[in-house]
């Protein structure tokens, strides 16, 4: 397979030690084909990937990424890697006071040199500082864009959430943060349209809206329209529902199999598939405590490294409950699942690119972006597809995770 690996979807294949010290994207890529054409990777698989994951992946930080953008867009010639915090700040102080940005969207004491501080040194944020950086910044839509899927791995600009709108528009013409503040307010007292437009047809990927006029109506579509809105989220949670059914059916037919299910003469379908049984399958290799629950994920070394998510019953059940939103982790682990089992037997690179090949429309469709392999959990994912048997890889790294913990 080692020979194969110059056809990864990824950025194409350079040397190494030409790969700049900002390019995170290259960066990690090019350390995955070194670690997937290993010769200790076939018989060793689970000892490589761990080892490459908890000793030698570089954790990108929401941090990192914004220096990085903050080092491209000044066009600073001196190495990323040394300059100091203090310039990033610098710089990004200047532009929000040029932009007249304010530090918060809401109330709050703290001093901007604080909160920029705090921005550049973070290893996430919450949704609503990326939009506000977007301001501060001089961010255009898709800078935008990629900081919220990419960066903090959630869902695109979502163009059905009134507010989200609004920056989008602003974004697009470059207007100031005091223009979205007033689109604001003007979308409270705004009433709502005397008929409810499908908002399917409103909204596609070519939506262009050109002045304030052309917002407000689509603004007032979707004030009439609240109340059943075809949201991104809702998208989400249908791809969800699909995978989630065809895991099932996966489950059934593993228990089905089983020496004592046979002997008891007991039909196993779908519907008798329950979250507990998806995290008994899926989450195979991590420990339960005595009350049957898994253990806490800050026993395990890599906690950081997933954004401290698990397949848990408690996760699924909470999504389907609507408590939880659909999140990439939850469609890229059903996908996982699914091709790892659907295509066990075959050859582990068709395996791989038939996993690329469907889960990437899929994030797209969600407006989730595309796989990242600088995300560690991804990148994860990615390589146990390349094992001879990625199920059973993905469990014993996770319970490797919990056993180096105890040193």
């Amino acid at each position: 397979m080692k020979n194969r690996m110059q056809d990864l979807d990824f950025d194409e294949a350079v040397a190494f030690d030409s790969v700049k010290d900002f390019e995170f994207t290259r960066r990690a890529a090019q350390r995955f084909r070194q670690v997937v054409s290993l010769d200790s990777f076939e018989d060793e698989d689970a000892d490589v990937i761990f080892h490459y994951l908890y000793k030698e992946m570089e954790l990108v930080s929401f941090g990192d990424h914004l220096k990085r953008y903050i080092y491209e867009r000044a066009g600073i010639e001196e190495p990323f890697s040394q300059v100091p915090t203090e310039v990033f700040r610098e710089i990004a102080m200047d532009s929000f006071q040029e932009t007249r940005t304010p530090k918060s969207m809401n109330p709050t004491s703290t001093k901007l040199p604080a909160l920029l501080n705090n921005w550049l040194s973070q290893a996430s944020v919450k949704r609503e500082t990326v939009f506000l950086l977007g301001f501060g910044l001089r961010m255009t839509v898709e800078d935008v864009s990629d900081f919220l899927t990419r960066v903090l791995r959630e869902q695109d600009i979502d163009l059905h959430n009134p507010e989200e709108l609004i920056y989008w528009y602003c974004y697009n013409h470059q207007y100031p943060y005091a223009k979205a503040d007033a689109l604001k307010r003007a979308y409270e007292k705004l009433p709502p349209a005397s008929s409810k437009p499908p908002l399917s047809r409103l909204f596609d990927n070519d939506l262009v809206i050109d002045n304030d006029d052309d917002l407000l109506w689509y603004l007032s579509c979707l004030k009439a329209c609240r109340d059943d809105p075809l949201s991104e989220k809702s998208t989400a949670f249908s791809e969800f529902m699909r995978l989630l059914e065809r895991a099932k059916q996966l489950i059934a037919e593993m228990y089905q199999e089983d020496e004592e299910e046979k002997d008891r003469k007991r039909v196993w379908t779908a519907d008798d598939i329950t979250p507990a049984d998806l995290e008994k399958v899926i989450c195979n290799g991590i420990p339960v405590n005595e009350m049957g629950n898994l253990k806490k994920m800050s026993a395990s070394i890599l906690a950081k490294h997933f954004s401290q998510k698990r397949f848990s019953r408690q996760r699924i059940t909470s999504i389907l409950n609507h408590k939880f939103p659909v999140e990439r982790f939850d469609l890229l682990t059903l996908e996982f699942f699914i091709v790892s089992q659907e295509m066990q037997d075959d050859d582990p690179y068709d395996r791989y690119s038939h996993f690329i090949h469907e889960v990437q429309p899929l994030l797209e469709k969600c407006g989730m972006g595309e796989i990242y392999i600088v995300n560690p959990y991804e990148c994860f994912l990615l390589m146990c597809l390349l094992t001879d048997c990625p199920l059973a890889v993905f469990s014993e790294i996770w319970e490797m995770s919990y056993e180096e913990s105890k040193d």
